[in-house]
């Protein structure tokens, strides 16, 4: 076995090893993301309230932020194929 051999495998280890790495981080990070993003809307819908936004207007922003995650959500879903 070559040497390029053996460094073209430790680079495919290291970067099977990175991959799974950033899998893991992600997975174990989505609820703390869910939670700001939560977080967030919140708070755009507290200032549009705050702002003397007509309240009709602030319920078109809810909606269309939850149409919005709820379109992720099922596309989602669509794509993991029959269960």
């Amino acid at each position: 076995m070559r040497s390029g051999d053996v460094l073209g495998m430790r680079l495919q280890q290291a970067s099977n090893w990175g991959l799974r790495g950033l899998i893991a981080t992600s997975v174990l990070l989505s609820p703390v993301l869910a939670f700001l993003m939560a977080l967030v809307v919140d708070i755009v819908i507290g200032l549009l309230n705050y702002g003397l936004v007509p309240a009709l207007l602030v319920l078109v922003a809810a909606g269309a932020i939850g149409g919005f995650q709820f379109r992720k959500l099922r596309m989602r879903t669509q794509d993991s194929g029959p269960v």
